[in-house]
């Protein structure tokens, strides 16, 4: 098999990272865009011993669970991997791939893994919007999204999983870049000025923020800029830029310049207030926000009296949620940026009995154990991709808890996680996957365990 060859396939399965499976001899081949039980042509793009990656060229034979993408980038970008495959497939897709983690990499035999819970809308549901801006090999400016496992940019400026306003005010930037030939930046050479346009809207208040990215401390005629994007589009409530210097594909600087209005805008989930900024974390889909942390809610079984311990709380979202139903919250977060914010939210929203603490929670918490003797009933985490640290996780079952949520934006560190509690005195009761990011492979997970006595 060698590079640029065309291969009829057959699709058997479909991978993890939404790729379908097809085996050629010995070697599997993955392929973007196919789905199980098609016939296909692709071009093999790159070989390696075992397996060989391909692009789909042709489809001689559908799955019936095959729809029509509403985007026309979906083959070229790299974010919508699985457009293509009926709504309810990828609810079932998703369950098949917590349920494959959890008993492959966790070893978990017959576990409660429940049906996936879908979003609906599944478009138009994303509050956040980021377009990388470059300079493409015909010299012009544009706008986009990554192209799959690369670095270059697709050219669009309308994306279907995003909000309306997204659009309408990239297309403003862009050409603003243009008029002035404001140059973009390279990333090879490290030079140029203006790397990302993010744009936030907060659903329940219908307010808007704009960000650019830049490489410096100002960007020509911002005024000019300012004045035509608040004119062309209503609800927009903050323009900032976003100062990022440093020789990386980060996009988040460290210092935000105000252009106009507030430092922040404020959105509403199930009745609790949370005031975002520039540089905040914020979940991208409120909608599903609500159901992903009210199921955290209902797994804790507060009755009132209960200690809390939220690690990972970032900007204290599950915090606040929790500290309704709970008689004392403590968030832990080792960025204090976000343990501001947190502190922040709970205050507008009059919540009292929350302490939020700057800190690694493997080191925080053995310190409010044996100086304060504070004890946890209950332990939220919702740690990053990677999931916990095994110090971390030795932490919390030294605790004693009766019970820990888990909160996972990755299923396979979830299945080890659980596997390291379970093997030191806990029992898992149930798992839900929660469909936050529809068209992509991603799917969130609650977890909930009890201490075995």
């Amino acid at each position: 098999m060698k590079q640029g060859s065309i291969l009829t396939l057959k699709i058997d399965n479909i991978g993890s990272d939404g790729d379908g499976i097809a085996m050629h001899g010995h070697t599997a081949v993955y392929v973007n865009n196919a789905l199980p039980d098609e016939t296909i042509k692709a071009i093999v793009t790159d070989t390696a011993k075992t397996y060989a990656h391909a692009t789909l060229k042709d489809i001689v034979e559908k799955s019936k669970y095959r729809v029509s993408p509403r985007c026309p980038h979906v083959r070229q970008c790299g974010g919508c991997q699985i457009q293509e495959m009926d709504y309810n497939q990828q609810l079932i897709f998703k369950r098949a791939k917590v349920v494959s983690n959890i008993e492959k990499i966790g070893f978990f035999q017959n576990a409660n893994i429940l049906n996936t819970i879908g979003c609906y809308p599944f478009f138009g549901f994303r509050n956040k919007a980021i377009y990388p801006v470059a300079q493409n090999s015909n010299g012009e400016i544009v706008a986009g999204f990554y192209a799959r496992r690369s670095h270059l940019i697709v050219p669009s400026q309308k994306c279907h999983i995003e909000f309306d306003e997204s659009s309408k005010i990239t297309k403003e930037i862009i050409a603003h870049i243009k008029r002035y030939n404001i140059q973009p930046y390279n990333e090879s050479e490290g030079n140029g000025i203006v790397r990302y346009i993010m744009i936030r809207k907060a659903f329940a208040t219908n307010e808007i923020m704009v960000s650019i990215v830049v490489n410096g401390n100002t960007i020509l005629h911002h005024k000019e800029l300012v004045d035509n994007l608040v004119s062309t589009t209503k609800n927009i409530k903050s323009v900032s830029l976003i100062v990022n210097c440093d020789n990386t594909n980060r996009i988040r600087g460290n210092e935000v310049i105000a252009l106009y209005g507030n430092s922040y805008i404020t959105d509403e989930i199930d009745g609790i207030k949370f005031r975002i900024s520039p540089l905040s974390f914020y979940q991208v889909n409120a909608i599903q926000t609500a159901i992903l942390y009210g199921k955290a809610l209902e797994f804790a079984q507060l009755t009132g009296n209960e200690t809390v311990f939220d690690l990972y709380c970032g900007v204290g979202t599950i915090s606040l949620f929790l500290a309704r139903k709970a008689r004392k919250v403590y968030g832990v977060e080792v960025i204090p940026q976000a343990i501001d914010d947190a502190r922040i939210n709970a205050e507008i929203n009059n919540i009292n009995n929350i302490e939020f603490i700057v800190g690694k929670a493997e080191e925080t918490i053995p310190l409010l154990v044996e100086n304060n003797g504070v004890k946890a009933d209950i332990v939220v985490v919702d740690p990053p991709r990677k999931g916990c640290d095994k110090a971390l996780l030795s932490t919390i079952i030294k605790m004693l808890p009766q019970r820990i949520v888990y909160v996972s934006c990755d299923s396979t560190s979830l299945a080890r996680d659980l596997r390291y509690l379970c093997d030191n005195g806990f029992s898992l009761k149930i798992v839900q996957p929660v469909d936050m990011f529809p068209h992509s492979v991603h799917v969130e997970c609650v977890a909930m365990l009890e201490a075995v006595r």
